[in-house]
């Protein structure tokens, strides 16, 4: 779940973007498959977007990391 969080805290908003590098395809097809994000292409020019569900999860969790740094 912690490669995942990283997945999603590295989205730039909710548009088609490449995977950070070191991102695994066995984690983009976990965040796929919990229905967080979206992925498309094939090998080297795979994107991904995050859903309405991952953009609330990445939204809450930043959230809660602010409440915890103050």
């Amino acid at each position: 779940m912690i490669k995942i969080m990283v997945l999603l805290h590295a989205a730039q908003g909710r548009d088609w973007q490449t995977p950070p590098k070191g991102t695994s395809l066995k984690t983009l097809a976990e965040a796929e498959e919990q229905g967080l994000i979206e992925v498309r292409g094939e090998f080297q020019k795979r994107q991904f977007r995050l859903t309405t569900r991952g953009f609330s999860t990445v939204e809450h969790d930043r959230k809660r990391l602010a409440a915890r740094r103050s």
